[in-house]
């Protein structure tokens, strides 16, 4: 084997090696990217929730107050 290709072996084993390495990393990226938007998604749901909630418990405030000549 010469020289040159034991040389150019070497190099495609550490380019493989770099190229698995950067998959590994896109791929936990994204991931982390998907569980992330799933908990910012929930939080928002979650918030519009609440505004509903307070939306109706002031409609009632302003209703029980208009009902008491307030």
């Amino acid at each position: 084997m010469s020289k040159e290709l034991a040389e150019a072996q070497q190099l495609i084993k550490t380019l493989q090696g770099q190229v698995n390495s950067l998959q590994y990393t896109k791929h936990h990226d994204y991931k982390f990217l998907v569980e992330e938007n799933k908990r910012v998604t929930q939080e928002l749901s979650e918030v519009k929730e609440d505004n509903k909630k307070l939306s109706q418990q002031i409609t009632d405030m302003i209703a029980k107050m208009s009902d008491a000549n307030f």
